[in-house]
């Protein structure tokens, strides 16, 4: 028997419904990767140990403490630019006297601190010389400066004894050289410090304060940037309620709009900003193992610069925010997370 079926106009198949759309719940982490580790080798140095670090934009300032020089890297060329260790001022060759242990870029200059009572200033881009706080005696208008940020049209330097010393910028001129006056000093701002082997680092944390670290006493100190212009001298600057106190002996600092960066001990040092906890710290990262992290800049959200001076190394990190879709809830805050089967074989991860 043979039965044909013919479908009429009317027996048009209609259009599959759309698939619903697919529900899940994303589960976020970061991972942290040494994308990049040069030495003296990758720098073609006879010697690099890196120190203190400042960023404009592309350009990458760090601080070298086998010869006191400065050198300008271009972290897009991975390529040193300039190495700045002398120049001329009023017919005479000038040069760091010690180690730098501060230095800020701004949209204009450049300040320079070494650990010779002197803050040197110099012009950006061109680095020409714009003058000079202090004149390397520690009874003058510097007191060994450990830590400088710059901030309203103030200099803000962290003393030896502790204090902060505030100068004007405008002050700073060639014709002033060595000649700027201290504006304002504030009352003791954490430890006295006489071992010089210990760091501090000043940030301003986008929120019209800055921030101290003070390895000595354990300490982030907070500092009211607008407390600053109208202030009297031995006033306090800092505000100790709003002050951290970490686990650990802060060295250096990096700020970004949701987290703290800080580098203490043999790590660095995650402060979540939203919710105001500690929340994680990294003895080591993709690539990498921290043996004495001493300062850390950030040059984006994402992209930070370590100086690991034990190692002699200057470390690119990456954090990745990464995202989680597919997964089997194992508990009430547990994950199981299972990777793609590879030659019969999946690893899982919780």
């Amino acid at each position: 028997i043979l039965t044909i079926v013919r479908c009429g106009k009317s027996d048009e198949g209609s259009p599959s419904p759309a698939p619903e759309a697919e529900k899940y719940e994303s589960y976020w982490y970061y991972s942290y990767e040494a994308e990049r580790v040069l030495t003296a080798e990758d720098l073609s140095a006879d010697d690099f140990t890196p120190y203190t670090l400042g960023s404009l934009g592309d350009t990458l300032f760090v601080a070298c403490n086998a010869d006191n020089s400065l050198l300008l890297f271009d972290t897009q060329r991975e390529k040193v630019l300039r190495t700045l260790d002398s120049w001329d001022f009023n017919g005479e060759q000038k040069h760091f006297d010690s180690r730098i242990e501060a230095i800020v870029p701004t949209a204009g200059r450049l300040y320079v601190a070494e650990r010779e009572s002197r803050i040197h200033c110099f012009t950006l881009p061109a680095l020409e010389y714009a003058g000079c706080i202090g004149n390397g005696n520690w009874n003058n208008a510097v007191f060994q400066a450990q830590a400088v940020a710059v901030a309203d049209g103030l200099v803000f330097s962290r003393d030896k004894n502790g204090t902060v010393s505030l100068y004007r910028e405008a002050d700073v001129t060639p014709a002033n050289y060595q000649q700027v006056s201290r504006y304002r000093r504030s009352a003791a701002v954490g430890a006295v410090n006489n071992n010089f082997a210990t760091h501090y680092c000043m940030r301003p944390d986008g929120a019209g304060r800055l921030l101290l670290t003070d390895y000595n006493q354990r300490k982030i100190h907070v500092l009211d940037i607008s407390a600053a212009a109208e202030m009297e001298n031995d006033a306090a600057l800092d505000l100790p309620e709003q002050a951290l106190s970490p686990a650990f002996a802060p060295t250096g600092l990096a700020v970004t709009p949701e987290r703290y960066y800080v580098t203490g001990g043999n790590g660095i040092h995650i402060y979540d900003r939203a919710d105001g906890n500690w929340s994680k710290s990294l003895p080591a990262i993709g690539g990498h193992a921290f043996s004495q992290p001493a300062y850390i800049q950030a040059q984006a959200d994402s992209v930070f610069w370590i100086s690991d001076i034990s190692k002699r190394a200057l470390v690119k990190m990456a954090v990745h925010k990464n995202e989680i879709r597919e997964y089997e809830r194992a508990g009430r805050h547990l994950l199981r997370v299972s990777e793609p089967a590879a030659r019969g074989a999946s690893r899982e991860f919780f």
